[in-house]
């Protein structure tokens, strides 16, 4: 096992697009009356949007892909899928929470399956004991694997900054992951840990120009699941600090976003759908996340159609 050298940090050089992937669905149900999960629907996605040229992560069973709706053996087995379809040409980082000794469990299968890191969803419970079971709970699990976490900043899981130099001092710790709508804090923690830790900020598309001007190196996005060629050309103008570009295509994103706005992640899986990629409907229209309400299920047809259009004006289809 590696040590906390920051080897594994330099090996993973965490930056670019991290597509949050869709847990594609079947209108099927499961024993406990759930949608069923579809391997081979997002095996087939990854193996899109891995020979999509450009420096992208995919990120699997995260928020966007209902991570809070799956259980511990279809995250293992949408792992596995996800590893299959991007055969090595990029990146795979999956989701995973719950209870510590959950948690390490899960670790140790995406491990097995091939993941290249974790991402630590919050856990209420453990946020509830404080910053010294946040650390404990992340320390447990880098000591279970060989492959990176990245911590979640968000906001039911506000990680201080002094939490946050801890974390960067651990090895194991590729990455944080900024997602509070702090672009402040984005500048405040890279000073404060000089650089040592890449933050990856949320917010899409739309607030990348800003994140990446007070120091991110790269950014989640779900929109890049249709959008991923101009998310990536999204990600290297501001990586290079063409800030003009950076924000034609920040314009370029904002009716996408605000449909989204609108319609909810639905949108996202009937994009997918319409560019012929597997989508499916939400599970979590059955079963209410911990942080909000439940989505719709699929979009109705009128709803569809908007997407259609959309997507069509702006090249994506």
């Amino acid at each position: 096992m590696m040590s906390d050298s920051g080897a594994l940090r330099e090996s993973m050089n965490a930056r670019g697009v991290y597509v949050f992937v869709m847990t594609p669905m079947k209108t099927a149900l499961n024993r406990q009356g759930k949608y069923r999960i579809d391997p081979v629907g997002l095996e087939k996605n990854a193996r899109y949007f891995s020979g999509i040229k450009g420096r992208k992560t995919l990120v699997i069973c995260g928020g966007s892909g209902e991570f809070y709706a799956l259980s511990p053996s279809e995250v293992r087995d949408l792992a596995a899928a996800a590893v299959s379809g991007a055969r090595g040409r990029c990146q795979i980082v999956c989701g995973i929470g719950w209870s510590t000794k959950i948690s390490v469990t899960m670790a140790e299968n995406a491990q097995e399956a091939g993941c290249d890191a974790l991402l630590v969803m919050p856990h209420d419970p453990v946020v509830a004991r404080g910053e010294a079971a946040i650390w404990r709970h992340h320390r447990t699990i880098a000591k279970a694997v060989d492959i990176g976490i990245i911590p979640f900043r968000a906001p039911r899981q506000l990680l201080s900054i002094d939490l946050v130099k801890r974390f960067s001092g651990l090895g194991k710790v590729v990455a944080i992951k900024e997602e509070s709508n702090a672009v402040d804090w984005v500048r405040t923690g890279c000073i404060a840990t000089g650089n040592a830790v890449p933050i990856i900020t949320g917010g899409g598309e739309n607030m990348a120009p800003y994140y990446y001007l007070a120091g991110a190196r790269g950014f989640t996005t779900g929109m890049a699941n249709l959008t991923l060629p101009m998310s990536i050309d999204m990600h290297n103008a501001c990586i290079r600090r063409r800030w003009n570009a950076a924000m034609d295509l920040r314009d370029f994103f904002e009716p996408l976003a605000a449909l989204r706005g609108e319609l909810g992640t639905p949108m996202l899986k009937a994009g997918l759908e319409l560019m012929g990629l597997a989508g499916g409907p939400m599970r979590d229209a059955q079963q209410a996340q911990p942080t909000g309400t439940p989505s719709r299920d699929m979009l109705p047809a009128r709803d569809r159609a908007r997407v259609r259009n959309l997507l069509k004006k702006t090249g994506v289809l």
